[in-house]
């Protein structure tokens, strides 16, 4: 699996996405690619390491200690007590996590528990927010019921991944917070059309809700740009049905299904991801003295989204002012005279 991400990482960088924040590390990886990116043994982008999944083993009225004896710890952390809690906290900060991520809710892929259903209760979201901060990371919670990020909005967590089922009133509170949301409207959506193709069965899809969490996502999605939420582009990649090194296919989600416009789009990948690696003040804009992390496209994005999404139309990535894909050469042959 190691090798895989590494492989990844260096085709999203070659794809001109030059930082990615980790949403949930299966070993640690996240950690492991960043030590070995920044001594310069691989290459990829600037990495903001994610923690393994830290999970409980059911909802509140199902906690079930035999689950835990059956799951590997590198795979996700069951903490079933709110000591073996802060205990994972420290030990994924100690491995290089800056941001942790639990489960407010569960998801109707999980076996653990659906959507609507509480995974780690209010207390213990407040106890592993808590933590978190109090050892100067980030905390991000999949919620997607609308009681579970409810839950995460009162415990103070930095992220709400998916957001599925947030009302009005939720949507208010996180705009008040200002806490980042990663709506993740490409994937569910992209399993409901094309899983059969990849081995669903139609009865399987039948059982999700996933339809409703979509059409809940088209909603939302404007008030979110209005009320002026942190909105982040990121989505569960490396499913069959959303392969890695597709990543530019969930921008083109938000402006081909929810209407937002490009650019709006575009400033969710960049300024709003800076924002959320803890680079606002030196990344995610074009302006003098900030990181030259830049993407040359054959084509206007701002105007016509799925230019990101041809890898050939991807004529260079540079990386704080290095060139990291692509030649340079082109470019000075096209300066303007007395240009130097």
């Amino acid at each position: 699996m190691t090798l895989g991400a590494a492989a990844n990482a260096a085709a999203m960088l070659r794809l001109g996405y030059t930082a990615f924040v980790g949403a949930g590390s299966v070993a640690g990886i996240d950690m492991a690619l960043r030590r070995a990116i920044d001594a310069g043994r691989l290459p990829g982008p600037r990495i903001t390491p994610c923690s393994r999944d830290l999970m409980v083993s059911g909802p509140p009225q199902r906690r079930n200690p035999a689950v835990k004896q059956r799951i590997p710890t590198d795979l996700m952390r069951l903490a079933d007590t709110p000591e073996e809690l802060v205990e994972y906290v420290d030990t994924e900060v100690a491995q290089g996590a800056e941001i942790i991520k639990v489960f407010s809710t569960g998801d109707d892929t999980f076996p653990n528990g659906r959507s609507h259903e509480l995974l780690f209760t209010a207390e213990e979201l407040v106890i592993a927010a808590r933590a978190a901060h109090e050892r100067g990371v980030r905390i991000r919670a999949h919620s997607r019921g609308l009681g579970g990020i409810r839950n995460a909005i009162a415990a103070g967590v930095d992220v709400i991944d998916h957001a599925t089922y947030a009302d009005d009133a939720a949507l208010e509170a996180i705009a008040e917070r200002g806490i980042f949301v990663v709506p993740s409207l490409h994937q569910p959506h992209r399993l409901l059309t094309t899983g059969t193709a990849h081995g669903k069965t139609p009865e399987y899809l039948e059982t999700l809700e996933f339809q409703a969490e979509v059409e809940n996502t088209l909603r939302i999605l404007p008030l979110m740009v209005e009320m002026g939420i942190p909105i982040v582009a990121g989505d569960d990649f490396g499913f069959a049905w959303t392969p890695h090194g597709r990543y530019a296919e969930e921008l083109e989600t938000y402006v081909s299904m929810a209407g937002i416009p490009a650019p709006t789009v575009l400033t969710w990948a960049t300024a709003n991801g800076a924002r959320l690696a803890g680079r606002g003040g030196e990344a995610g804009t074009v302006q003098p003295g900030r990181l030259a992390d830049l993407v040359v496209t054959d084509g206007d994005p701002a105007r016509d989204i799925t230019v990101l999404g041809r890898p050939e139309a991807i004529e260079m990535v540079l990386l704080g002012g290095r060139v990291v894909a692509g030649d340079a050469a082109a470019y000075r042959d096209r300066r303007p005279a007395g240009v130097a």
